[in-house]
C-alpha cells in the first residue's frame, strides 16, 4: 500500500505519544512536484535536557529502488562514533577530539526495539564494519528481513530509540541548555539499483548519504526551550508538565536535524524576487541567533538573500518554502559551519567588522550545499568533491557578485586585523591549501582515503575549487553556467557519480571534458607551466668563409642588421598537460599571443623583430591549479625600480631608528 498523505503517515508515529491529538494540516513545505520518497520518517522524539538524552520511535515507509528483491536493510547510528575511543570516527584522526568528550561528555544510540508487520526484530540486529572491519565499531546496523521486498515494494516498520548526545561536537551535542541533535535517529542507507548497499561506516572527514522522502516530526522539549529544525513548522501544542511539542514537516529531502536552546533570538524576513531567468519562490527565512550578536542579524539575513538569488538564478530555483539558520551558542562552534537540508549553521563572534565576512562566508557555502548536497545527493562518503569542492567554487562565485573582492584580514590574540587597501580574489581562496601539498593525493578518492584530514581539506575543498574555476576560464563564464544550469536540473533529486558529472558538463559545453578531468581528478601531478628562457640580441650578419674559388671571402666582422632576435622557452614542469597562452611583449608596444598544446616538455620560440621585453606563461590567469605563478614569465633585463624603492624604505626606517637610539643615549 502506498502512502496517501503526509498527514496519515505522521499518525503512525505521534498515535505511540500519550495524549497525541490528530495534527492540522501542514502549511506547504514544496513547491511544485516533489520527488518520489524513497526513505520517509515520521518521528516523535523527546528531549531531557538534563541528561541531554532524546528518547525516540519512528515509523519509517521505504520502497525498494533496486532492481533486485531486498533481503535487509542497513541502517547509520552515526551518533555511535562519540561513544568510546575506540570507534572508526575517533581512533583515527578524530583522536583530538577524545579529550573534549571525556570524562562524561560521550554520546551514543541505541535501537530499543523493531517491529515489521507486528512482528519483533530486534534481536536480529547486528553491527557491521564494511569499511575497516574494526569490531568496536557501532555505526552502522544490519537488519535482516522476514521476508523479501521486490523491488519497487514498500515497507513499513516501526523503531524505537534512545540517542545520548555527546559534549558539543564535529556537528552535533550539547554545550549547557544548548541542543544541536544532528543525525540523531537510525537512518537508511541508500539501496543501488544493482542492489547492494551504499552504507559506510562514521568516519572523521566523513560526511552523508541518503534517500529522498517525507519527513514528519514531533520534538517535544520544555516550553522555556526555542526549537529550529528542518522544514516547516505545522503547529506547537502543550504535553503537560511543563513542556511543548512542537511538529515540523517536510516534503522532498534525506535529512532532518533540529536544535533547542532558550537563549535563542528569532529574526525572520521573506524573500522575494524576480530572477531573469524564471520568478524564484518567496521563501520564509528564520536566523537563530545569539543574545550577544543580535548586530550580526542583518548580515545573516542579507547573506541569505543573495543566496536564494543567485544559486537560484545560476543553479534552478531553490523548491522549498523554508531556510533557518543557526547561529551555534557561544562554546559549541563545533555545532557550526553545517548543512542540513533547509536548515544551516553558521558562526560568528562579537567583534567581526564587516570587511573579515564573517558570518557572510560560512552563511553562503553552507547554504550553497542546499544544492550540492541537499538537491543534488552526491555521495559525500565516496566522493566527496562533488559537493565540497564544486560547492566551494560556486559559493565563491556567489560571494564575488555580492561582495566584491574580499578585503585581507586576520586574527591576532583573537582580534580580526583588517587591510582594506589590499584586496583579494575568493576564488583565489582555495590556493594556500592546494599550494601546501599538491600532489599528497589524487583528488578522487574516499573521503577517509587520503594521507590525513588536511589533505582531505586541501583536496577536496581546494584544488577540486580551483579546477572548477580553471575550467571556467577555459570554457567561459557563459559556457560553464550553461553547462552547471543543465548539470543542476538534469541530476536533482538523484545520486549522481562522478562519471555522470563529467558527461553531462562535456555534453552541455559541447567539448570533452574526460582528458581535463582524468588528470585533476584522477592524477596527483601537478600543472606548472614556467618561462625558463627569454633573451633578445640586436641582429647581426655572418662571420667567416662565404663563397667559392675566386668568390671566397672573409667576414671577421659581423655586420650590424635591423632588429633583434629572440628567443623563448617556455616548459612544462608539472605532469598535467593543458593548453597555455604564451604573451611576448616587444619595444614599442607590440604584444604577440601565442598558443601552445601543452603535449611536449618544452617549446622554443625564435622570433625577428623589435626587441623583447618580457614573455608569460598563461597571462589571463586561466590555470588556477598552476603551482608556481613566479615561474610563468621573465624579463629580458632585470627590472631595478622594485629593489630601489624597498631599499629606500629600508634606509628611510633605518635612519629614523638610529636617530631614536641616539636621542635616547
Amino acid at each position: 500500500m502506498r502512502l496517501v498523505c503526509g498527514a496519515l503517515f505522521a499518525l503512525l508515529a505521534l498515535a505511540a505519544a500519550a495524549g497525541a491529538a490528530t495534527p492540522r494540516p501542514a502549511p506547504p513545505s514544496f513547491v511544485g512536484q516533489p520527488p518520489p520518497a524513497v526513505a520517509s520518517y515520521a518521528i516523535a522524539a523527546r528531549l531531557d535536557p538534563g541528561s541531554h538524552r532524546i528518547d525516540g520511535r519512528q515509523t519509517v515507509r521505504w520502497r525498494n529502488p533496486s532492481r533486485l528483491p531486498a533481503r535487509e536493510l542497513c541502517f547509520h547510528l552515526y551518533v555511535n562514533g562519540f561513544r568510546n575511543s575506540a570507534s572508526t570516527w575517533l581512533r583515527r584522526e578524530g583522536r583530538e577530539q577524545i579529550g573534549e568528550l571525556e570524562p562524561d561528555g560521550w554520546g551514543w544510540i541505541e535501537i530499543d526495539r523493531v517491529e515489521i508487520a507486528d512482528r519483533e526484530l530486534t534481536l536480529d540486529l547486528a553491527f557491521a564494519a564494511p569499511d575497516d572491519a574494526n569490531p568496536e565499531d557501532r555505526t552502522v546496523a544490519l537488519l535482516p528481513l522476514p521476508f523479501e521486498v521486490a523491488a519497487g515494494e514498500e515497507l513499513e516498520l516501526a523503531v524505537w530509540f534512545t540517542a545520548q548526545l555527546p559534549r558539543a561536537v564535529a556537528r552535533t551535542g550539547y554545550r549547557g541548555d544548548y541542543h544541536f541533535a544532528a543525525q540523531w535517529f537510525p537512518k537508511l542507507g541508500v539501496r543501488d539499483p544493482d542492489g547492494s548497499w551504499r552504507c559506510r561506516q562514521f568516519h572523521r572527514s566523513s560526511e552523508f548519504l541518503a534517500d529522498f522522502g517525507d519527513y514528519e516530526v514531533e520534538i517535544t522539549v520544555p516550553e522555556r526551550f526555542v526549537v529550529g529544525a528542518t522544514g516547516v513548522r505545522a503547529g506547537s501544542e502543550p504535553a503537560g508538565d511543563g513542556e511543548v511539542t512542537h511538529r515540523y514537516v517536510q516534503r522532498g529531502v534525506h535529512d532532518f536535524a533540529w536544535t533547542a536552546w532558550p537563549d535563542f533570538v528569532e529574526h525572520t524576513r521573506t524573500f522575494r524576487y524576480e530572477g531573469r531567468h524564471e520568478g524564484l519562490p518567496e521563501v520564509e527565512i528564520t536566523l537563530l541567533g545569539r543574545p550577544d550578536a543580535k548586530h550580526h542579524a542583518e548580515r545573516y539575513l542579507a547573506a541569505v538573500e543573495h543566496s536564494l538569488r543567485l544559486f537560484g538564478t545560476w543553479y534552478g530555483p531553490y523548491p522549498y518554502t523554508t531556510l533557518t539558520v543557526v547561529d551555534p551558542a557561544w562554546g559549541a562552534g563545533a555545532t557550526g559551519g553545517m548543512e542540513y537540508p533547509t536548515f544551516i549553521t553558521g558562526g560568528t563572534r562579537i567583534f567581526n567588522p564587516a570587511p573579515t565576512m564573517a558570518p557572510e562566508g560560512v552563511t553562503v557555502h553552507e547554504f550553497g550545499h542546499q544544492y550540492f548536497y541537499g538537491l543534488i545527493a552526491t555521495d559525500e562518503v565516496a566522493e566527496s568533491y562533488l559537493d565540497e569542492g564544486i560547492n566551494t567554487y560556486a559559493s565563491y562565485r556567489v560571494l564575488a557578485e555580492a561582495y566584491g573582492p574580499r578585503a585581507w584580514s586576520f586574527r591576532a590574540f583573537g582580534v580580526p586585523l583588517v587591510f582594506p587597501g589590499i584586496r583579494q580574489s575568493w576564488q583565489l581562496d582555495s590556493r594556500p591549501g592546494y599550494f601546501r601539498r599538491p600532489s599528497t593525493d589524487p583528488i578522487a578518492r574516499t573521503s577517509y582515503g587520503y594521507l590525513d584530514r588536511q589533505a582531505y581539506r586541501d583536496l577536496t575543498y581546494g584544488k577540486m575549487a580551483l579546477a572548477m574555476g580553471q575550467l571556467e576560464r577555459m570554457l567561459g563564464r557563459e559556457t560553464m553556467e550553461r553547462a552547471m544550469r543543465a548539470y543542476s536540473a538534469e541530476w536533482r533529486f538523484r545520486h549522481p557519480r562522478t562519471a555522470d558529472f563529467i558527461h553531462s558538463m562535456s555534453r552541455s559545453s559541447g567539448r570533452d571534458l574526460s582528458g581535463y578531468f582524468d588528470q585533476v581528478l584522477y592524477g596527483s601531478d601537478v600543472l606548472d607551466y614556467a618561462v625558463t628562457v627569454a633573451e633578445s640580441r640586436r641582429r647581426k650578419g655572418p662571420i667567416g668563409v662565404f663563397g667559392e674559388g675566386d668568390e671566397r671571402q672573409t667576414f671577421a666582422e659581423a655586420e650590424q642588421l635591423p632588429g633583434f632576435e629572440s628567443e623563448v622557452v617556455v616548459r612544462r614542469l608539472g605532469g598535467v598537460r593543458v593548453p597555455v597562452a604564451v604573451e611576448l611583449a616587444f619595444a614599442g608596444g607590440e604584444r604577440r599571443r601565442l598558443r601552445w598544446d601543452g603535449e611536449e616538455r618544452w617549446v622554443r620560440y625564435r622570433i625577428t623583430g623589435p626587441r623583447l621585453l618580457w614573455a608569460e606563461a598563461d597571462p589571463d590567469e586561466v590555470h588556477l591549479l598552476d603551482v608556481d605563478r613566479l615561474n610563468n614569465s621573465r624579463r629580458t633585463e632585470p627590472d631595478r625600480r622594485a629593489s630601489r624603492r624597498w631599499t629606500a624604505r629600508a634606509r628611510f626606517w633605518i635612519q629614523n631608528l638610529l636617530e631614536t637610539f641616539a636621542a635616547l643615549a
